[in-house]
Parts: C-alpha cells; structure tokens; sequence
C-alpha cells in the first residue's frame, strides 16, 4: 500500500488508512502538533498486551527480557525513522526528557555559554532556566524573527569562544518555521560547539537523517505526528558525542562496590527505565503501521503538500496575516487575525467541527496553529480555510 502512486489508488489509500483512525471522523483532527490520532493497530497491540498480562501475569522469568526485546525493536525502529543506528537511540517519555538528557548531560563549568532563540517551547526555557542557575552559565537568547532567512548566521553571530552548545528547535513551534539542520550542525561543529535539538515538532511531520544533519543530539516525542501513546519519545545522541553528553540518572551498567561504574555501552544508558509494556507494545505497532501501511516518504510529501494547500488558501484571506514563513514551511501553519484573537477562533472552530490549537507563550507570537497531518483530505483542508474565511468576514461585518 505504502507505494502506491496513482490518483485513484492514492485515494483509495487514504480511505483505507482513515478507518484505522477512527478519530479523524469525529472532528477535523488538524492538532497533531498536540497530539496524533491512534491506529487500530496500536490499539489491538495494546489491549492484547494488557489482556495477557492480565490473564498470565508478569512474574515468569521471561517477562524482563520480553520487555528489553520490546525496547530493542522500538529502537531499531526508531533508528530507521530518525536515519541512525539503533545504539544511538535511547526511548524517552517525551520530547523534553530527551533535551534534558542533551543539556543536563554536558559538563558544563560557570561562564560557559549557551545560546538559543527567543522562539522555544516553555519547557525547554524552563530546562534552560534550571541550566543556567544551577551550572552558572550564560543565556545568550538570539531573536530570530519568525524563523525566516538564514537563521544559521544569526545564532552563529551570537556565539563566542565560551559558547558550548546551540540549543534550538528544527521546527519551531510558534511559527511553523523548519530551520537547515546540516547548515546549522555544521557550522557548530567547525567552532567545537555541541547541537541539541528540540524535535517535539519535526518527528513524523519532516524527513529526520541524523547522520546527514550530524548533530549531536535530538529529542522527539512518539505522541504528536507519529501518532504514539503519551509517555513515548527518543532521544539520538550521536556516537562520537557521547563523551560529551554524561548521564544525569544512572540506572543499568557494571559496577563493583568501591565505587567505580561503567555505563551501559551506546545511548540505552541515558534510560532511565524499562518501557511500560503496554505504551511499548501499542507505540511498536503503532510505528510499524505507519511505517508498512502509510509510508513515510508518502506522509512526508502529503503532508508539505496539504500545509501548502492551506498556506495558500489562508493568504487570500483578507485580514489574515501568516506568521509561518513561506520559504521554510512544511505542515504547520500558524497566523493571526485582525480584530480576533487566536482563542476566539479556536473556539468558535471547535464549534464547527474542525480542531486546531492556538499557542500562546511570550516571547514567541500569539497566533491560531493548524497541524496539517497526512491523513486529511483536501476537502477537509478547504474547508477549514473556507470557515475562517466566512468568520473572519463576520467579524469584520
């Protein structure tokens, strides 16, 4: 199914795949930048998974090792999504976790420097925030605009010989912008500085390479356009940063009693925890659905094309102002309104059928957000953009 290419089979396709997301009938489902809507598959994984545990318990010596198998797969899985190898991978509960692991993991020593744009999620100003105070380091918050133009330059200028790591987002949650990763990880890496990246909105929704990108770490979420259980994520931290990046938890590796240890080999020693079986198992499934069924390179092209689609429609609009740039734009598109606020138009939205979000989070822009995931139709695109168009004329009436 996941190769199919003519317009009648792509159609049929998308039919198909919309019945297993039984959520995309119930409204218009243009959030997945909160979170995606479940397979069928992840719920049958799920719910067998429970019913056995239910029915012949957990305590048979092969529970713990059916669990460390789970974990296995779901890296090696993960690795093929993210472009890298699975010994790279280490399995999450979000995409914050992961950037602790990044930032909390460096040495870092007062004085030192960070630096990071004024676009970032509240959590990862919050990690920061805990950085800063605890190792003494410096914040350098650059003001990238919306995200548009060579965003590279601007961090770059703000970095010094202090400077120890650019802490940013691939795509950024505010504006939809999706920055140039082998720009910006490359140049980093000719100034030593360490890349930890903010994925929370790039996984499942843009193509991930890793070892293309080379940077250092990356942090992604399983909930939002991967579709996964809340509680799921990864973090790649790449091989030959791991010196660099020190546990902060230290849960499997081999000591002996006088105090010296030796972590667990590859990035399963940032874990901090087994994987519940039953978010493993319905995430695993849920994953290899997406991957035998939808096809990521189809979602990935479906999705630029139905955020193009909405872009587009959303510019005739007048009193429609987009703050998602147009040259670096994939599927999530934020903008505002003349004379109504975000909130106003999520609600009234709601109302109608059609799900969105509005962010609201100084100092990054207030504006109404619409996830465009793969699974919408054109139809369902148009519409949004035709209810706007009649509620903003209403307004303004």
């Amino acid at each position: 199914m996941a190769n199919d290419t003519s317009e009648s089979a792509k159609a049929a396709k998308l039919a198909a795949l919309r019945v297993a997301l039984p959520a995309t009938s119930e409204t218009v489902y243009l959030n997945s930048g909160t979170n995606g809507p479940h397979s069928r598959a992840l719920l049958d994984a799920t719910v067998a998974k429970l019913t056995s545990d239910f029915e012949l318990g957990r305590i048979g010596s092969d529970f713990y090792p059916s669990v460390m198998q789970e974990a296995a797969e779901i890296r090696t899985m993960l690795a093929s999504i993210m472009g890298c190898d699975a010994d790279e991978v280490a399995l999450t509960r979000n995409a914050i976790e992961g950037m602790n692991i990044g930032v909390m993991g460096i040495n870092w020593r007062p004085g030192d420097e960070l630096v990071t744009t004024q676009l970032e999620h509240v959590c990862l100003f919050n990690l920061i925030g805990l950085a800063a105070h605890r190792h003494g380091i410096t914040v350098r918050t650059v003001d990238i605009g919306n995200g548009d133009g060579d965003v590279t330059a601007r961090l770059m200028a703000a970095c010094t010989s202090r400077t120890r790591a650019v802490v940013t987002s691939h795509v950024q949650w505010s504006t939809g912008a999706v920055l140039d990763m082998t720009d910006l990880a490359g140049a980093c890496r000719e100034r030593g500085i360490l890349t930890i990246i903010d994925g929370a909105q790039s996984g499942g929704h843009v193509p991930m390479d890793m070892h293309a990108f080379g940077v250092d770490i990356y942090a992604i979420p399983g909930q939002k356009w991967l579709c996964g259980p809340v509680g799921t994520g990864a973090v790649y931290v790449r091989r030959e940063s791991m010196g660099d990046v020190l546990p902060t938890y230290l849960r499997g590796g081999s000591f002996d009693v006088n105090g010296f240890v030796v972590p667990s080999p590859g990035a399963s020693r940032y874990e901090t925890a087994e994987v519940n079986p039953l978010t493993g198992a319905g995430f695993r499934a849920g994953l290899q659905w997406i991957v035998d069924e939808v096809g990521l390179d189809w979602a990935y092209d479906r999705i630029r094309q139905l955020g193009e689609r909405c872009y587009d429609g959303l510019a005739t609009i007048p009193g429609i102002h987009l703050v998602t740039p147009r040259g670096q734009k994939a599927g999530l598109i934020c903008f505002q309104i003349d004379g109504m606020t975000p909130q106003e138009l999520t609600a009234t939205l709601a109302e109608r059928g059609y799900t969105i979000r509005y962010v609201e989070q100084k100092p990054s822009p207030l504006v109404a957000r619409i996830s465009c995931g793969w699974w919408l139709t054109e139809d369902e695109v148009d519409g949004v953009v035709d209810e706007i168009a009649l509620i903003v004329a209403a307004n303004a009436a």
